[in-house]
């Protein structure tokens, strides 16, 4: 959002737009992240059913860099499949 032609892009497609500062995106999405956390938590603790975990992990192909994510998989009380992300880390890799 602080690059020059990011800026020149949004004025042409909509003067009246404001671009946030990249501090406050980021804030903003650190609170949608929490809430979602807790909204998670919640139902997962209140869950009646079985629940499934699995793990995936991804590289980069161009970077020393891994993903990691742990998701727990289980049926509601109106018998809809749910996922859910409990966990997403990075994961630094080290080529021998």
């Amino acid at each position: 959002v602080d690059h020059v032609v990011f800026k020149r892009y949004s004025a042409a497609h909509q003067p009246l737009f404001q671009v946030s500062s990249r501090n406050a995106i980021k804030s903003d999405i650190l609170k949608i992240c929490d809430y979602e956390r807790v909204k998670t938590l919640s139902l997962v603790e209140h869950n009646k059913s079985r629940m499934a975990i699995t793990t995936d992990m991804w590289t980069a192909s161009n970077q020393k860099k891994g993903f990691m994510a742990v998701t727990a998989h289980f049926i509601d009380d109106s018998w809809t499949l749910q996922s859910r992300i409990l966990r997403y880390i990075f994961v630094n890799l080290q080529i021998i």
